[in-house]
């Protein structure tokens, strides 16, 4: 049966259709799991990309899908062309998604900042002396915890970039430590989840299915705000241990 310019379309969509989920699985399951991506800011800016990849190639394929030229290497220059710029640009996009990633879920002070793999620079990471944070994780952002430097150098370093509007303390990985070393400190900086509710009102119904998800009283935890790019949220931590339970979408103060 010969393939007709519907037909072609058609083959063409479900291929693509096939390649972005695969694509949006890696990206909302892996590099931006829920609710990081809204954190983020990639949610739309991600999927716009892929309605225009994965409907443009098609659509060409059908303008272009002539099965009664004579020359059928024409047709398949015509159809290849297609295919690798459909192909480069969604690469394309994948890349500045990946490079954008969060990678990190830095306490600092009395917070966690999202941390991002583009702000940490490859002379940034030249620094670093522990050997977890040596290079950025490539499968999901992971917990750490930053210390403020002690020599004079390094806190002005921070401070002077702080102040100009550029990196803080999260954003400089040779000051990461362990997040079991913060751990004391981190304890001491929990909010309830009293406070929680206080700054949403129309999110009791999630937080009692928080409690009741981790089968503990009120009292046993509580959250940390986490700072993202476009929006923030809320970390739940176990009260005594100072465990990172999960992120939630819900506001972490006024």
């Amino acid at each position: 049966m010969t393939l007709n310019r519907f037909h072609a379309f058609g083959v063409h969509f479900m291929g693509s259709a096939l390649i972005a989920l695969c694509t949006a699985a890696l990206v909302f399951l892996v590099w931006y799991p829920n609710p990081l991506a809204g954190a983020a800011g990639v949610t739309y800016i991600f999927l716009l990309l892929l309605v225009v990849d994965v409907t443009i190639g098609p659509v060409i394929t059908l303008i272009v899908f002539n099965p009664a030229k004579k020359a059928r290497k024409e047709l398949r220059r015509d159809l290849s062309i297609v295919v690798l710029l459909q192909v480069a640009a969604l690469l394309y996009g994948m890349h500045a998604v990946f490079v954008a990633r969060p990678v990190y879920a830095v306490f600092n002070v009395d917070r966690f900042d999202l941390v991002f793999a583009h702000d940490l620079s490859d002379e940034k990471l030249k620094k670093v002396t522990l050997p977890q944070y040596k290079s950025p994780p490539l499968f999901g952002p992971e917990i750490a915890a930053a210390r403020s430097p002690t020599g004079v150098e390094a806190r002005n370093e921070v401070l002077f970039s702080a102040l100009a509007g550029g990196d803080d303390l999260p954003q400089f990985p040779q000051h990461y430590i362990a997040y079991a070393d913060a751990r004391g400190q981190i304890v001491e900086r929990i909010q309830s989840i009293d406070a929680l509710r206080g700054f949403n009102p129309s999110g009791t119904k999630q937080i009692d299915e928080l409690i009741r998800r981790h089968g503990s009283p009120a009292s046993g935890i509580g959250f940390l705000p986490l700072k993202g790019k476009v929006k923030d949220l809320a970390v739940i931590l176990g009260r005594e241990r100072a465990e990172v339970l999960e992120i939630v979408d819900l506001r972490p103060w006024s």
